[in-house]
């Protein structure tokens, strides 16, 4: 048997597999991005996705595990131990941690190697060439980078309500949804009280507000369209069409959502790129994969 686990900012998901690929259990938890939420945190969630996908199998029939996870084995070494801690306290093998960019590209692609694109709490594209990163553009973090990301149209939508308030900025129907989401006033120090007394990345969870108006607000449908072209400038910088490739994998939460983002980025990659889009539907099962090979 075999463990896959898709470990991001929202929420953590496990599955175990049999020797054919066949599902043997799933298991589901919060968010275990250790940079959103902290090493013990993500330890914990790991734990519980992966006791629910084991059920009443023997622990120690499992074969061997992947974690797909932010940063894969760059994470740094406490949550290394951390996942090792876990793999004792359940009688497993250690697992493989891998990117979580490598177990959404084996989630999309029957191919070993091609390109993935992924937005979500954060955000990378990348070249993949036997199953494993060779290349990637962005995924820098919330700070530096993530272009296009969930946290990025998050901050983008905060900074247009507060551009509005203060007279910078046009009318926008984001201010309502916005304060609503952030339990904040429509004023300057209510929003900011609301913003810095939270950890940055939960500005993530404002993505879909911001979408959900693409098409009733101007000011939400140019962020939206700003941030499908900063993920498919990323796509670019790979140079795919030179590389051969003809297809593209699109995963994270906000890509696998159906919705203007998705549809801008995967129109953007056939017309553009002459790519075929696929799409990452369970990162859980690309981990298993990878556990398999």
């Amino acid at each position: 048997m075999y463990l896959g686990v898709d470990a991001g900012g929202t929420n953590t998901r496990a599955v175990l597999v049999d020797a054919d690929g066949a599902v043997l259990g799933t298991g589901k938890a919060a968010g275990a991005n250790p940079v959103a939420h902290g090493v013990e945190h993500a330890g914990r969630q790991l734990e519980s996705a992966l006791r629910q996908a084991l059920g009443d199998f023997t622990a120690a029939r499992v074969t061997s595990a992947v974690i797909g996870l932010a940063g894969g084995p760059t994470a740094g070494r406490p949550l290394l131990d951390e996942v090792a801690r876990v793999a004792r306290d359940l009688g497993i093998v250690v697992p493989r941690v891998v990117s979580d960019v490598e177990v959404a590209f084996a989630a999309g692609s029957e191919s070993p190697s091609g390109v993935v694109v992924l937005s979500g709490t954060g955000a990378a594209a990348a070249e993949v060439r036997d199953w494993q990163i060779v290349r990637h553009v962005d995924g820098n973090g919330w700070l530096v980078g993530d272009d296009g990301s969930g946290f990025w149209m998050g901050r983008q939508a905060v900074r247009a309500v507060l551009r509005m308030i203060d007279g910078r900025g046009r009318p926008t129907k984001l201010v309502d949804v916005i304060c609503y989401a952030l339990a904040a006033e429509p004023d300057i120090a209510s929003l900011e009280a609301a913003v810095y007394n939270e950890p940055p990345l939960r500005l993530a969870a404002l993505a879909p507000l911001v979408t959900a108006l693409y098409r009733d607000d101007s000011v939400a449908a140019e962020i939206v369209t700003e941030a499908a072209e900063l993920l498919l400038a990323a796509v670019a910088a790979l140079g795919p069409v030179a590389a051969g490739y003809r297809e593209a994998v699109l995963a994270g939460g906000l890509l696998l959502a159906r919705g203007p983002l998705r549809d801008l980025v995967a129109g953007g990659i056939e017309d553009r790129y002459g790519l075929t889009a696929r799409f990452a539907d369970d990162g859980a099962l690309g981990a298993s994969r990878l556990a398999r090979m």
